[in-house]
């Protein structure tokens, strides 16, 4: 049908304004040029993009500059299209990453079809290439539909995005030696003490302003705790970050690997306590809307 013939959409809270009624005609003729440039890609590796989430995603980008926070982000990955070429492209840059070995790509989200070193999701990001030790977030959508739904990441001493071999060297969300308690590593100065320690939802690993800080946020309730503390130990900028891992040579080889659900990756710049808990709720907002599922 065309676009023109359709009937009126309505607008959820943030895209041209606020709720109200629009034609889908008015939504891609006014469209933010990130998002429209996003779709397009998708749509050139053979997604089928649905109307409710070219909003989603129109949603997300204008919600992410409206609030101010869209120029933090540095790559950021939706893995949610059921194909590798879709699922490696970066929402805000020119660039895709690379899915190494064995892989399943479903709705929703993506995974290694085995925890190997040779299964992960190479970012070709390296920390140091933009960001500081002392600036910088990593973020995760770790899913799980096995009830009771609490390890996102599914084993101890996993990682689900990382870089770095050795804890008090490295960057990453893992779980601890013995649980699935999420864990926010970041150069020896480290943070696991939420209240609800389910590694399920969308979780930062994030550092400014002096503090190491780990957010949680599933189907209902966001955490955010935070340490203090001078970091440790020395960086190596030839570890990429990657996903589904923690990487632990140039090449991008991983430690930690897991076979854990994937539905979001992020590196950005360190983010304050507002921008934590409005990052990740666009992030659930965006992810739910386009898979149909529910953290």
């Amino acid at each position: 049908m065309p676009l023109e013939t359709q009937s009126p959409t309505t607008a959820p809270a943030g895209v041209h304004g606020g709720a109200g009624v629009f034609s889908l005609a008015d939504l891609y003729t006014s469209m933010d040029s990130d998002a429209l440039a996003y779709i397009g890609l998708l749509e050139g590796d053979g997604v089928s993009v649905s109307d409710t989430q070219k909003v989603a995603i129109e949603t997300f980008y204008t919600t992410a500059k409206n609030e101010g926070w869209y120029t933090s982000l540095k790559r950021f990955y939706l893995p949610i299209w059921g194909a590798a070429a879709p699922n490696a492209r970066c929402l805000v840059s020119s660039t895709s990453g690379t899915f190494q070995g064995s892989f399943t790509h479903t709705t929703g989200y993506a995974h290694p079809t085995a925890a190997s070193s040779a299964n992960r999701f190479n970012t070709g990001y390296k920390l140091l290439d933009d960001l500081t030790i002392e600036d910088g977030c990593l973020m995760a959508l770790a899913y799980d539909d096995t009830a009771p739904t609490t390890g996102g990441i599914n084993a101890a001493n996993k990682t689900i995005i990382g870089s770095g071999s050795i804890t008090s060297t490295s960057i990453r969300i893992n779980t601890g030696n013995s649980s699935t308690k999420p864990k926010a590593v970041w150069l020896g100065v480290n943070e696991e003490t939420l209240p609800i320690n389910s590694s399920h939802g969308v979780m930062l690993s994030n550092r400014k302003g002096g503090d190491t800080s780990l957010s949680r946020r599933d189907g209902s309730v966001f955490h955010d705790d935070s340490t203090t503390g001078a970091l440790t130990g020395t960086y190596n900028n030839n570890f990429p970050i990657i996903a589904f891992g923690s990487s632990s040579s140039s090449a991008g080889a991983g430690g930690q690997a897991t076979n854990s659900k994937g539905g979001a990756f992020g590196i950005s710049e360190g983010l304050n306590a507002t921008n934590r808990a409005a990052y990740t709720l666009a992030v659930k907002n965006l992810w739910e809307t386009c898979s149909g599922l529910t953290l």
